[in-house]
């Protein structure tokens, strides 16, 4: 973000973003707003699907509900308007304590089943209300985003392939997916053959969707990865443990 001057800072919100790592089902807590699940698989035959808001504070929560494509190009998550979903309603007033239920309706050709799953990004952003009482300033929003996976008819599967390389003197983790669904890496420590396991990514790491792939920055000294060696973590909450080849250069 650049900033002009401190004037212009007075007239604009700062938006936090809160992406979510949790077990389908959970709910999850960020500011004032609820929100539950915080993931949804939907399945293939079926044509919409809901999720609830509440308002645990006591002010009252205004925010505008987007529906995105979700897919990753150069390693990145990219997201792009799609009318394939829809959120409704698209805008909403929560009171405190009051809930708001709303529904993710799958349109048009989108609303057909296919053989691999699809990806899409829910996006809540709260809305800054300006307070007559308030002081010039900063106001502090939150972006929250919820996965969204519509299954695919075939068997979930997915078919990772690991490697690490060196670009511009760093090492990174791609991590490409050739399978029919999503894989979600969190908790990533490497091992190389005969030394000590130091972690690569604590937390969520994020997700390689169907067909594409992941890329990763890692904070170890490339000569680190110079004979391979093993990484393991949770793939889709499950511990598992996959070894690489000794780092190469990238193209």
């Amino acid at each position: 973000m650049q900033i002009v001057s401190s004037d212009l800072i007075k007239r604009f919100a700062v938006v936090f973003l809160v992406t979510f790592f949790a077990l389908p089902g959970k709910l999850l807590l960020a500011a004032g707003l609820q929100i539950a699940p915080v993931s949804l698989s939907i399945p293939a035959d079926k044509k919409a699907d809901e999720v609830w808001l509440r308002n645990a504070s006591t002010e009252t929560v205004h925010a505008q509900v987007r529906v995105y494509r979700w897919s990753q190009d150069q390693g990145e998550d990219v997201l792009t308007a799609d009318n394939g979903m829809v959120a409704s309603p698209p805008m909403v007033q929560v009171e405190p304590g009051q809930q708001q239920l709303v529904r993710l309706v799958r349109v048009g050709p989108m609303a057909a089943p296919a053989a691999t799953e699809r990806t899409y990004r829910l996006l809540i952003d709260e809305l800054p209300i300006k307070k007559v009482t308030s002081k010039a300033g900063l106001d502090f929003v939150f972006r929250y985003s919820v996965p969204v996976f519509i299954a695919g008819t075939a068997p979930a599967k997915p078919q990772l392939e690991w490697s690490v390389q060196n670009i511009g003197g760093r090492a990174w983790l791609l991590v490409k997916n050739s399978g029919n669904s999503h894989s979600q890496l969190a908790e990533l420590a490497f091992t190389p053959p005969g030394g000590k396991t130091v972690m690569a990514a604590s937390g969520l790491a994020g997700y390689v969707l169907p067909g594409q792939y992941r890329r990763l920055q890692l904070s170890m000294p490339p000569n680190l990865f110079a004979q391979g060696g093993a990484f393991t973590g949770l793939i889709n909450g499950v511990k598992a443990t996959t070894h690489v080849a000794p780092i190469s250069k990238a193209p």
